[in-house]
């Protein structure tokens, strides 16, 4: 980071460093670098996100809410990457270093198109899964000898 830029552009290449490897996780678990260079992250990118999925499907426990909640949050990153990319561009020593880095982040971005799918894909549908399993879990259980009770009464 360079000292001679305010902090706040600071801040948004440090968002840019720490959102790069959640928008790429199938290519991490896959062992391929990181979007614009970078090793491997592994599989603790697909495990945040998978983390994040379940935890909303069990929090929000409506399949509807979730998938719009997971949705929103794969959004919120990969508009959060596209605007520090762009808001970052103070903290570059010159124009010319910043456009020959937003190309390479960018064609290497769209080189991963199945990441850019499962990015919204997978988190959205284990969210709605898990609710779904929560909202069975929590509806009881019709017996025959129950059915007979509602029947009569």
């Amino acid at each position: 980071l360079s000292s001679q830029t305010p902090t706040q552009y600071n801040i948004f290449r440090i968002i840019l460093a720490t959102y790069t490897p959640l928008l790429t996780p199938i290519s991490s678990a896959a062992g391929m670098g990181m979007v614009g260079g970078g090793g491997s992250q592994g599989i603790v990118p697909i495990l945040i996100w998978l983390i994040a999925a379940f935890s909303t499907g069990m929090t929000l426990r409506d399949p509807g809410k979730s998938g719009k909640a997971m949705f929103a949050s794969a959004s919120m990153i990969l508009l959060l990457w596209i605007a520090s990319v762009f808001l970052s561009a103070p903290t570059w020593p010159d124009l010319n270093s910043w456009l020959v880095e937003v190309d390479l982040l960018t064609s290497d971005l769209i080189s991963r198109p199945i990441d850019m799918i499962s990015l919204f894909i997978i988190p959205t549908g284990l969210a709605i899964l898990t609710a779904q399993i929560t909202q069975l879990k929590r509806r009881p259980i019709k017996t025959e000898a129950s059915m007979d009770e509602d029947y009569y009464f």
